[in-house]
């Protein structure tokens, strides 16, 4: 059951007239004031640029973790869903998996535009960039399960940034230290292992949880 609502969300994403590229602006808005506040020196930047992107990535998926299943709780889509007999669980991965394509990917994309501006080396933008790839489930996971925590409640932006944060300050440090260990063993660094263990602890306790969630609000 997890294809259908993918391609429904997939779908949907592609008839919204580019809302869902809203995180990439806010990535290059994010990058270029902080070039700016820099003084524009590639010597004060470059040092600073993984973090920067880091920190793009996060806020971007921040933008739009509480649309995950707000307009689908509003219109009465979940409740259909739950009705009809699709596993809650089911539902979550499907919307873990949709949101890592829709608004994660692009993020991605842009990184070697980010690397550009900061002049940044290339095995340096090759570690960021997989650091962040790996990351990608949990940044996703944790998206779904506060969107599904404050389903159906209006302006509930800042009470993501305090649910997310928590999660997401472990993944953002080894991240940042992946890339640190890329330098001196590659792929094969042990902060890498690290940020895959977290994503996968993230997939085993974060989908089950919203999926609770989801229940209690619609029972």
């Amino acid at each position: 059951m997890i294809a259908p609502i993918l391609r429904r969300d997939l779908t949907l994403a592609l008839r919204s007239g580019g809302a869902w590229l809203y995180g990439v602006f806010f990535f290059a808005v994010f990058i270029a004031l902080n070039a700016i506040a820099l003084g524009g020196s590639l010597n004060v930047m470059r040092p600073l640029a993984p973090a920067l992107i880091w920190l793009a990535v996060i806020f971007s998926a921040m933008l739009s973790f509480q649309a995950i299943f707000q307009e689908d709780f509003n219109d009465g889509n979940l409740a259909q869903l739950k009705l009809s007999g699709v596993s809650l669980i089911n539902l979550c991965t499907a919307k873990t998996i949709s949101f890592a394509l829709l608004s994660i990917l692009p993020l991605l994309a842009a990184v070697p535009i980010a690397a550009l501006v900061f002049d940044m080396p290339r095995d340096v933008v090759l570690a960021t960039t997989s650091s962040l790839l790996l990351s990608t489930p949990a940044i996703a996971v944790y998206g779904v399960l506060s969107s599904a925590i404050l389903a159906g409640r209006r302006g509930g932006g800042f009470l993501i940034v305090l649910i997310t944060t928590p999660f997401l300050i472990p993944v953002l440090i080894f991240g940042l230290e992946a890339i640190e260990g890329f330098s001196k063993n590659g792929l094969a660094a042990i902060e890498f292992r690290i940020v895959i263990g977290l994503s996968l602890i993230a997939i085993a306790v974060g989908i089950p949880a919203a999926a609770a969630a989801l229940k209690a609000h619609l029972e």
